[in-house]
């Protein structure tokens, strides 16, 4: 029996083609190109999409083996670790929104190598943590932006790699999108290790 190899040319294994929401590559998170001009008065409609991130987080995962979660391969991010690296991003979230609120000129610039995540060891979590510590971190977060004024949501600062300017109505927009891009990639991580981890069994 062959050693298998977590690597389609390697092991000549070709995933069936998708379908609907994963018929394409998605696009890197460094690529996206954004357009912000949301009516403040949008920012209940975001607010809800920023809260609901750990329920559909929790709803992605439901039912599947701690093994399924924590598998990687061609050296991407699992699924724990797509759910985790949104938990790590909490402390820079609460960061720039003391930012916005002080009047700083530039918000404080994400890590782009993500050292927080590939360190964390998030594959060694039970998934249930590592959602208990999105949902409370979420918590905190949605608490906060929840007691601003229009005014306040109004506040606005330069993005250091985006180069714009941005409200916090915003930046709460790009924080739901950001997650819609993690959860997106964890669900393909997902569909794409049981073809894997379905052919392994087979051989």
């Amino acid at each position: 029996m062959k050693i298998f190899v977590a690597q389609e040319r390697q092991n000549n294994f070709d995933i069936p083609p998708h379908r609907g929401g994963l018929a394409l590559e998605p696009v890197a998170w460094i690529d996206r190109e954004f357009t912000f001009d949301l009516p403040v008065g949008a920012f209940p409609a975001v607010l809800e999409r920023v809260r609901g991130t750990p329920a559909r987080a929790s709803d992605l995962v439901s039912g599947a083996p701690e093994e399924l979660l924590s598998a990687r391969f061609n050296d991407k991010w699992s699924v724990k670790e797509h759910l985790g690296h949104l938990a790590d991003l909490h402390a820079l979230e609460e960061q720039r929104l003391r930012e916005f609120l002080a009047g700083a000129t530039t918000l404080s610039a994400a890590d782009p190598m993500n050292r927080a995540t590939e360190i964390a060891g998030h594959n060694h979590v039970p998934i249930a943590a590592l959602l208990k510590f999105l949902r409370g971190y979420r918590a905190l977060l949605v608490h906060r932006l929840e007691l601003l004024t229009a005014e306040d949501i109004r506040c606005s600062a330069l993005h250091p790699r985006l180069r714009k300017r941005l409200r916090i109505v915003d930046w709460a927009y790009f924080i739901a999108e950001h997650d819609d891009h993690h959860l997106a990639q964890a669900r393909r991580t997902l569909i794409e290790t049981r073809l894997r981890m379905k052919f392994r069994e087979g051989m």
